[in-house]
């Protein structure tokens, strides 16, 4: 039987120490997971591995020449927020029942929002141009925006108007047998190009309103507005008036050539259609810039 060896002292000591190593570097290890957990990078939009992004509201408001205007109050009933990124249309918003403000989620970098708000029938958005089937008042704008951690939560939009609107007021004294107002112009923009804020998708069709029977035995007292979408720059048009039966039927037509049209301008035209003349009388709206006024 062999008898027990004397323990080393010098073994122990080592033993311990390199149990003591281990537990230590066991230790960092978990001191410095945690440390690196808690200098995440916090922000005030969401993070994520592969992509970061900030929501940012935008509140809005409408410019005219002499006016300034919440959306609601402006009549608007459409709201789009078009995002660009390099170029590129990377997504698209529409708003129908709160115009007050928009909401966009956007990932780090730089885009260009183009925003626009109507009231036009029947809009239809193909990429980034807006047609509608009977345009009527409308806003734009474009905003660059670098997206960062530091970018405001809210930011602030004034949209312009870029609606132009024709008036038409018969001289003639208007009898019972004239049931509709028939306006027909050469050119007319019933789509807008929402990275310019330009007018496009040319047509050519007839506008037409009916003449309410309070108005008969008047002269030059029957505004007809109409509303289209228009370049930046000042056009031109030629525009047939017709005073027409219930059934359609011409009682008098006149074309009217060089039309001017403008951005935020009435263009106010009025004369004769029939023959029989008639004394005119015009009225300005305070909300739009001064209006054109003719006479044929």
């Amino acid at each position: 039987m062999c008898a027990p060896q004397p323990l080393n002292i010098l073994t122990i000591k080592n033993k311990m120490t390199m149990k003591k190593s281990v537990m230590t570097a066991l230790a960092a290890a978990l001191m410095l997971a945690a440390c690196e957990k808690n200098e995440e990078p916090v922000t005030a939009g969401v993070v994520t591995d592969e992509w970061q992004e900030q929501k940012v509201t935008f509140t809005f408001g409408g410019d005219g020449a002499r006016t300034r205007a919440s959306l609601p109050e402006l009549g608007m009933t459409d709201l789009w927020a078009f995002d660009y990124v390099g170029g590129e249309l990377t997504g698209t918003v529409h708003v129908t029942d709160d115009l007050s403000a928009v909401t966009l989620s956007l990932g780090y970098g730089e885009h260009r929002l183009c925003f626009v708000a109507s009231r036009g029938t029947g809009p239809s958005v193909d990429g980034g141009v807006i047609t509608w089937e009977k345009p009527s008042d409308t806003f734009w704008a474009t905003l660059a925006i670098d997206v960062q951690p530091s970018v405001p939560a809210s930011r602030e939009v004034v949209l312009r108007r870029v609606a132009t609107r024709l008036r038409i007021i018969p001289a003639d004294k208007l009898a019972k047998d004239m049931a509709k107002l028939v306006v027909t112009p050469s050119v007319w923009y019933y789509g807008l190009d929402v990275q310019t804020g330009e007018g496009c998708s040319l047509q050519q069709q007839a506008r037409e309103v009916s003449i309410p029977s309070s108005y008969v035995g008047t002269s030059g007292k029957l505004p007809a507005t109409f509303f289209g979408l228009s370049p930046s720059d000042d056009w031109q048009t030629d525009v047939t008036v017709t005073l027409c039966k219930a059934d359609g039927t011409s009682l008098g037509s006149v074309t009217v050539e060089g039309v001017r049209m403008q951005q935020n301008v009435t263009s106010v035209y009025s004369g004769g259609v029939t023959g029989r003349g008639g004394i005119m009388s015009v009225s300005a709206d305070d909300a739009w810039g001064a209006d054109d006024v003719h006479e044929w």
